[in-house]
């Protein structure tokens, strides 16, 4: 029942491109999300394996125990998965509210961070709140079925929902 809330109340208060101010955000959506590429798979890994490309991610981090899903995002666009050098994407499927002080050396100004179901639970809500809230974050975009965040320098804090 409370995904299904949450799901009522996403679609009432999202937008689409046509309500975003940002010049980033609003980019990414129609030269990425909204763009006729498809991947196989669920929503959130449409916007998952699009946004690898679109962001030129190299270097990332799958802190997942779905092997499936990094071998194919390995393969397929060879990647590495690393934790050593600095990361353009982080990818998590459980994210925690440290999440931003663990990987704080790992990240620069281009790096994102992928989180799935971030409105599965109440618990995974009040997760995704507190991360999008934190004062390093500048950027987060809710898509429902799973959320970005990016901190920006050059850019003023922005949360976005959006209807995908």
């Amino acid at each position: 029942m409370y995904y299904f809330l949450q799901y009522i109340k996403h679609l009432l208060t999202a937008t689409n491109q046509h309500g975003v101010h940002s010049p980033f955000v609003y980019n990414y959506l129609t030269k990425c999300l909204y763009a006729n590429t498809k991947f196989k798979g669920s929503k959130w890994e449409n916007v998952l394996l699009k946004s690898i490309p679109y962001f030129s991610a190299k270097e990332i981090k799958i802190s997942s125990n779905d092997f499936a899903l990094e071998n194919r995002i390995l393969k397929e666009f060879g990647l590495k998965s690393s934790d050593e050098t600095l990361l353009d994407l982080v990818y998590l499927d459980n994210p925690e509210e440290n999440v931003l002080t663990v990987y704080t050396d790992k990240i620069h100004n281009d790096s994102f961070f992928f989180l799935k179901n971030i409105h599965s639970t109440k618990k995974t809500t009040e997760i995704w709140e507190a991360l999008r809230n934190n004062k390093k974050v500048t950027v987060s975009i809710d898509m429902f079925y799973c959320g970005l965040l990016f901190i920006r320098k050059e850019q003023a804090k922005e949360h976005f929902k959006i209807r995908i």
